[in-house]
């Protein structure tokens, strides 16, 4: 699997669209995904950061490497910035999530890993799901993206869907030489 240098320079390339087999889930390149970061956390980019953001184009795909580096940046403030900043994002994804199909909290931990596969499209790992009980999942991400990220990303999204006092325990990680970062997540409806 691929790994990213979590402090490589901020090199802005655009590439054309990956391709992938399965359309449904959200329709967000990496440039959108840009946009929402920098609509939800400009107070905490560098000067760099937003010049970087002058140049990206919303329809654009661009190397994960380039999203690792600016997660770190925020990751390298604050370790709960880059959570808060997935939250956020993702919060505001409802309508989205509705059109793919999804209308609740473990709908969301359900489809996360065909929903993931597109957005990423595809070939950068794979998530595993399971439901171990109600309101009781577990996520498996064997990923080379901010894990972190990752993790407030399902917490907003499962919020925008009414989930209240969600939970989530990072019980191992892939940064700590872990095979897989694997969520342990609780929610109440």
């Amino acid at each position: 699997m691929y790994r990213f240098d979590p402090q490589a320079p901020l090199e802005v390339v655009e590439y054309p669209e990956p391709a992938v087999t399965d359309r449904s889930g959200p329709p967000l390149t990496q440039g959108i995904i840009f946009m929402l970061i920098s609509t939800t956390a400009s107070e905490h980019c560098s000067p760099e950061i937003l010049a970087l953001f002058d140049q990206i184009k919303p329809e654009s795909w661009y190397h994960g490497q380039l999203l690792e580096s600016v997660l770190n940046s925020f990751e390298t403030q604050k370790p709960q910035l880059v959570v808060d900043i997935g939250k956020n994002i993702y919060y505001t994804l409802e309508g989205q999530f509705r059109a793919a199909g999804v209308q609740s909290p473990t709908d969301v931990i359900t489809t996360m890993p065909n929903l993931w596969q597109n957005v990423t499209r595809g070939a950068s790992g794979e998530w595993r799901t399971s439901m171990i009980g109600p309101r009781e999942a577990r996520i498996e991400m064997e990923q080379p993206y901010n894990c972190h990220f990752e993790e407030g990303a399902i917490q907003g999204a499962m919020e925008c869907f009414d989930a209240s006092n969600v939970t989530v325990a990072h019980s191992q990680c892939i940064r700590d030489d872990a095979p897989y970062c694997a969520l342990h997540i609780t929610w109440q409806e």
